[in-house]
């Protein structure tokens, strides 16, 4: 089941986030994120969550800026990975951005995270720019990959 989070998941959200998260320990400073900041994008932006049993498996942040919508943090519980959960989260972003009129899909993700970009070009979305990182999140240098998709 696929729906919009509430305040009261964000515990649930922040740790399926920071597990699927845990192969960026190599070059990430700390957590991907925290209570807080998922707070916050829960006040601007819409975050999407799987339900497996009463339990939440699966999250992914959407935004929608004008014609131009964004994913960010597509995370599946390592038990739940590789069950089309994830491809079925990202298509209910994707729907929801049509839904508000958006014409493209963006997303960014590092370039050391060599298994996502080749799925992502599967799914439809090519690479539109590479750049080095000014985030202070790393704990050295990496290059973002900016990838987006037609609606």
């Amino acid at each position: 089941m696929i729906r919009t989070a509430t305040e009261a998941d964000v515990p649930a959200i922040v740790a399926v986030i920071n597990e699927a998260f845990e192969v960026e320990r190599e070059f990430r400073r700390g957590d991907r994120t925290s209570a807080a900041e998922i707070g916050a994008l829960l006040a601007r932006d819409t975050v999407l969550v799987t339900e497996q049993e009463g339990r939440i498996v699966a999250a992914i942040h959407v935004r929608v800026s004008g014609t131009a919508g964004y994913f960010g943090m597509l995370a599946v519980a390592r038990e739940a990975q590789g069950s089309g959960i994830g491809r079925a989260l990202l298509d209910a972003a994707e729907s929801h951005c049509r839904r508000a009129g958006c014409m493209k899909m963006t997303l960014s993700t590092g370039e050391d995270r060599k298994e996502l970009i080749p799925w992502y070009e599967r799914l439809g979305y090519r690479v539109t720019s590479v750049e080095p990182s000014a985030s202070s999140a790393f704990s050295r240098q990496i290059r973002v990959v900016h990838m987006e998709k037609p609606l």
